[in-house]
């Protein structure tokens, strides 16, 4: 896994943190997430990545629908 991708990765799931979730994701999510993504070929995160990579970051249905409401700014919400 390149070096941008992980990054994209570590700021994506801070900006997740801080969200309301009801179960936040914890270090084996975040490389859950960032090996799917990796398997995938992925260089850097993009919001059609981590839309069809989310299942592995974020556990709880209700989570994922507000994750995917907030996805722009979780993925491009900066300088990611």
């Amino acid at each position: 896994m390149g070096e941008s991708l992980a990054r994209d990765v570590a700021t994506a799931v801070m900006r997740l943190r801080e969200l309301d979730l009801a179960k936040l994701p914890g270090v084996a999510e975040t490389i859950d997430w960032a090996n799917a993504l990796a398997f995938l070929g992925a260089e850097r995160l993009d919001p059609v990545l981590a839309a069809d990579t989310l299942g592995a970051v974020v556990k709880d249905h209700e989570d994922e629908d507000l994750v995917t409401a907030k996805l722009a700014d979780v993925v491009g919400g900066g300088d990611v």
